[in-house]
């Protein structure tokens, strides 16, 4: 059933959006409503004058979720148009809709290293704060100031420090029951020239190791306290496993790739597989790095 009593906006409203259009997976099923605000006024709006009983989820660039195929009801918040940069001394502010490739170039053109060491992340800054997004070395929450969010509940804006987030690995510690509009980022100055010879060599090697141009989510898995999850998913014999359409990557274990005609299904069967066997063979209950979104 399609929503009703949604408030006027100047954003856009898309009923029943097929929502594999816009996963990476290519998986999934259809939203009830995409919401697109045009800014955080238009959101704070939507927040504040939707209905009481509407359900509420919130997806950015969508490179690291799993959708169901049955979908997801209520309204899906879509940020995307969330991606003003402003630079001031020593930090930047970047809204949460801004993708990490886009807001690392703008950086670089200013003269400013910030994040351009996750240059092969394909995510928002949204999900990179929520997330705490890294890749071993170096994670957001090292440069995060601080956080604006609006309230799903009635839209009241807060901001929340560093210090009062619990953060910790792929855990950005963000409060339930709030949407990410906007970060603060420390920046140190560093020349166009270096940021672009470290993005360079990253993107280098991302296309030596990664399955670049396929549909995926990158990592599948969390590594375990000192081990590397694509070591324990080989040693358990898991690299060449395959359900339908979902099959583990050929250059990378823990990337998992639609070859086709994959369903989330699929991919549910086959992570649930690689984590059976992984357990069975060391010991070790792998998490998932991706999110599951539309499951009972």
């Amino acid at each position: 059933m399609l929503p009703k009593n949604l408030p006027i906006v100047d954003g856009i409203y898309e009923f029943k959006f097929p929502l594999h259009n816009l996963a990476f997976f290519k998986v999934g099923g259809f939203c009830d409503v995409l919401f697109t605000p045009a800014d955080e006024n238009d959101l704070v709006n939507f927040l504040s004058r939707k209905p009481a009983d509407l359900p509420i989820t919130i997806l950015g660039n969508m490179s690291n979720v799993l959708i169901s195929d049955a979908g997801i009801r209520g309204c899906v918040l879509r940020l995307s148009q969330l991606r003003d940069i402003r630079f001031f001394d020593e930090y930047v502010e970047v809204g949460a809709g801004a993708t990490l490739p886009a807001f690392i170039n703008r950086c670089m053109q200013e003269s400013v290293s910030c994040l351009e060491k996750l240059f092969c992340i394909p995510g928002c800054i949204g999900g990179a704060v929520s997330m705490n997004a890294g890749i071993p070395g170096f994670e957001v929450s090292e440069v995060l100031l601080s956080v604006s969010a609006v309230s799903i509940a009635d839209g009241k804006k807060q901001i929340f420090s560093r210090e009062d987030l619990h953060v910790s690995y792929r855990n950005g510690g963000i409060p339930p029951g709030v949407v990410v509009t906007s970060a603060k980022l420390r920046t140190v100055a560093k020349s166009c020239d270096e940021i672009y010879a470290e993005i360079r060599d990253i993107s280098e090697r991302r296309k030596m190791t990664q399955p670049i141009g396929m549909p995926t989510c990158g990592s599948t898995f969390k590594n375990p306290p000192g081990r590397k999850a694509w070591q324990l998913i080989k040693e358990a014999g898991c690299d060449s496993l395959s359900v339908g359409g979902a099959r583990v990557s050929e250059k990378h274990c823990n990337f998992l790739i639609n070859s086709g005609n994959a369903t989330a299904a699929d991919f549910v069967e086959l992570i649930n597989k690689i984590k059976a066997r992984v357990l069975e063979k060391t010991g070790i209950l792998l998490q998932e790095e991706i999110r599951r979104m539309g499951f009972d």
